[in-house]
């Protein structure tokens, strides 16, 4: 296959992947509401480590990759409610 076509393919696959975190992010805020209205802690540290310990699980990538990639998305959420 051309080196354009691969190319082609990784912008689609970007593309997804995008998507995918605005819409974790979106979701995210949505929690956050929720939290806010009920008077619950914002920040859950189970519940971020039951995530991370769930897609390190599901990869075949560096555990310390994917954690990070998580962890980095995880404290954006935080920060931008």
């Amino acid at each position: 296959m051309p080196i354009e076509q691969l190319r082609e393919k990784i912008d689609k696959v970007d593309a997804r992947i995008l998507d995918a975190v605005e819409e974790r992010v979106d979701l995210a805020r949505k929690i956050g509401a929720v939290k806010r209205k009920k008077g619950l802690p914002i920040v859950d540290q189970e519940r971020e480590q039951k995530v991370l310990s769930n897609m390190t699980g599901k990869t075949k990538l560096n555990k310390q990759f994917v954690k990070q990639i998580f962890r980095d998305i995880m404290e954006y959420c935080r920060e931008n409610e």
